[in-house]
């Protein structure tokens, strides 16, 4: 006989206070992430004051929710709520916990960027999507970097109400033959102040098939940590020197990424310190895609600047 489906309601095993703005709730079956939001739970301090919560999510593994909450005291509050399993039966729980006096240090990071890098056919509304691994101050604007240039303007942010995930949509068509590269810069920062040390990156085009040569390489510094890294790509035909093309530099000091066909020429830039500013730098002989291995060995910038300045040289 086939297994009978599931009909029992998820059942509330533990709350786990992680630090004093994260809350897990532990569950004794994988819950629905998808039904999870904020709007689904109602917290309450001791005073029976209500709580308004910054956030929730699925928890560190699947049968668990986090709830990011603000700063907490250490006393008693009370959660209530509705969750969901994978076969739609909910459950309604109430439980207490008591609050946490241990500071977040871990910083945030962005888990997951779409369209994934030389996506193809996003002919109109491209969107970019970015999810960070925990709610961020949405207060402070991520910062990003658009090749062409224009793009910096022409993409509409908006946060969804989780606080973890950011969309950048445009409402114009994109032109046939280009292609769009987006970076995210490191500094975005959590609920506790915390800053991202991390960066993300994509590109896409609307044409049905990205025609474009691969290029890779590294960047080299041995006098300390690297931090984050782009490297701008500038045809050889353009005048003034306009980027028309784009690689983030991974921790790994590794960078990938693909180029109309042509001559080009390349500045590689680094951040050490993850202040916005530009400590390193390096620049590129001539080349033509395809580069296996398109090296820089980067020195000390003799006047910081802007990473998004360093689209014009």
């Amino acid at each position: 006989m086939p297994p009978s489906p599931d009909r029992f309601a998820p059942y509330l095993e533990e709350i786990v206070t992680r630090n004093r703005s994260q809350v897990e709730l532990v569950f004794d079956e994988p819950i629905d992430g998808r039904r999870v939001s904020a709007d689904s739970f109602y917290m309450t301090d001791a005073n029976g004051l209500g709580v308004r919560l910054r956030g929730a999510s699925l928890g560190r593994q699947s049968s668990s929710v986090m709830l990011w909450t603000p700063v907490q005291s250490v006393q008693l509050y009370y959660v209530e709520g509705v969750v969901w399993d994978m076969a739609g039966n909910a459950a309604r729980f109430k439980a207490r916990f008591r609050g946490s006096d241990k500071l977040d240090t871990i910083a945030p990071t962005a888990s997951r960027i779409t369209p994934v890098p030389a996506t193809a056919g996003l002919q109109r509304a491209a969107t970019v999507t970015v999810r960070f691994s925990e709610p961020v101050d949405t207060a402070v604007v991520p910062e990003f970097v658009f090749v062409p240039e224009e793009y910096d303007t022409l993409f509409r942010r908006t946060w969804e109400p989780n606080w973890q995930t950011i969309h950048l949509t445009l409402a114009d068509t994109l032109p046939s033959g280009s292609i769009v590269y987006v970076q995210l810069l490191p500094g975005i920062r959590d609920l506790e102040a915390n800053r991202s040390r991390t960066t993300a990156f994509t590109y896409f085009t609307p044409d049905s098939v990205l025609t474009a040569e691969p290029v890779k390489g590294r960047a080299v510094w041995h006098a300390g940590p690297l931090g984050t890294g782009t490297v701008f790509f500038f045809p050889e035909t353009s005048r003034p020197a306009r980027a028309a093309g784009l690689a983030a530099i991974l921790p790994d000091r590794s960078y990938a990424t693909r180029l109309r066909p042509g001559t080009w020429r390349a500045v590689a830039v680094a951040d050490t310190d993850f202040d916005g500013l530009v400590d390193l730098s390096a620049t590129s002989p001539e080349f033509t895609p395809p580069q296996e291995s398109l090296d820089f060995q980067l020195a000390p910038e003799t006047v910081p600047a802007r990473v998004r300045d360093f689209r014009r040289r």
